[in-house]
């Protein structure tokens, strides 16, 4: 995948202008929906900076040392930051680090590029520790944090950065993407993208990590216990031999929440929308908005340790119900 993506090429050509002009901004928040390249972006921007000799669009020549050191992964002059393997938190160290990295001076007419990602999982300590350089930033440097959630970045970070949000795609604009990239037909790039909230990288990352099959696997059970043809105690054990508990529940929470749109307006339901409401019934809608309260409640509940069985069992049983089963 290369950046920029159609759907970012009116911001990357601000942000090109702006190099060309020596006016870009010492620190970016780049934030928005998950799946939409924002780091992919965010990396091209840092590589545009770094060569020696890009095009007037920011094209990085590939040639450069500058360049061969960021395809082997050890530009000294480019740092990203992100959480540890098996962590959610990116660690105060991590952004001591960079810290300490901000305050030695650049070369005239050179660039040193920080990247956090993502920007919300830094602590108030973490966050606190960065603040000063974003502050007192050193001439040369530019900080490029990538936000899903910049909400839950404290205000005191947010007003010294210069947003630039992103969008999903349009569907029709996504999907074409994903027929170029990857071959995918419309009718399944359309499905994926409505399970991926949009994004269409998060759709490539699926293909390649092989989720979305995981998807389809899920939803069988999902369909089979409405039908009656599966026990939830079952159905719930096999998923978790698969998944953990908060993806299962983001899974539940999307074709749930695909049946309330498809009981709504079927005509404005989604092919996800579309392939549930063929596949099952539920003679109150009403009780699909009251399940949905009830995983809602339960992810609220994650940080609680819970037993992951029982709360898929508890949520299957009563999806089962509610079909009429």
């Amino acid at each position: 995948m290369k950046a920029p993506m159609p759907w970012q090429t009116e911001a990357w050509q601000r942000l090109q202008a702006q190099r060309r002009a020596d006016r870009l901004s010492h620190a970016l928040l780049i934030h928005g929906p998950a799946g939409t390249g924002k780091g992919l972006l965010a990396r091209a921007l840092a590589h545009s900076l770094l060569c020696r000799e890009p095009s007037p669009q920011g094209e990085p020549c590939g040639r450069c040392r500058d360049c061969t050191l960021i395809a082997a992964g050890n530009h000294p002059d480019l740092m990203e930051v992100m959480p540890e393997e098996g962590s959610r938190q990116i660690r105060i160290d991590a952004i001591r680090a960079l810290v300490e990295a901000d305050t030695l001076a650049v070369e005239p007419g050179r660039a040193r590029i920080f990247i956090v990602e993502p920007a919300e999982r830094m602590g108030t300590a973490a966050a606190n520790a960065l603040l000063k350089t974003l502050e007192e930033p050193v001439p040369g440097t530019h900080m490029l944090l990538v936000s899903h959630n910049p909400d839950r970045l404290p205000i005191t970070i947010r007003s010294r950065c210069r947003p630039l949000n992103f969008r999903v795609p349009p569907a029709g604009e996504a999907a074409a993407w994903l027929r170029q990239a990857v071959g995918l037909d419309d009718e399944r790039a359309r499905l994926l993208l409505e399970l991926a909230g949009g994004g269409p990288v998060k759709v490539l990352e699926w293909l390649d990590s092989g989720t979305d099959a995981l998807h389809d696997r899920c939803l069988e059970g999902f369909l089979d216990v409405a039908r009656g043809g599966a026990e939830p105690s079952a159905v719930a054990e096999a998923w978790l031999k698969e998944a953990d508990l908060a993806f299962l529940l983001g899974l539940l929470g999307t074709w749930l929440t695909a049946l309330v749109r498809a009981a709504a307006a079927a005509e404005r339901a989604g092919p996800l929308g579309v392939r549930l409401a063929g596949a099952v019934s539920v003679p109150d809608p009403g009780n699909l908005y009251r399940l949905l309260d009830k995983l809602f409640e339960s992810q609220r509940r994650l940080s609680h340790n819970p037993n992951p069985q029982l709360v898929l069992e508890a949520l299957l049983v009563e999806w089962r119900r509610i079909t009429g089963r």
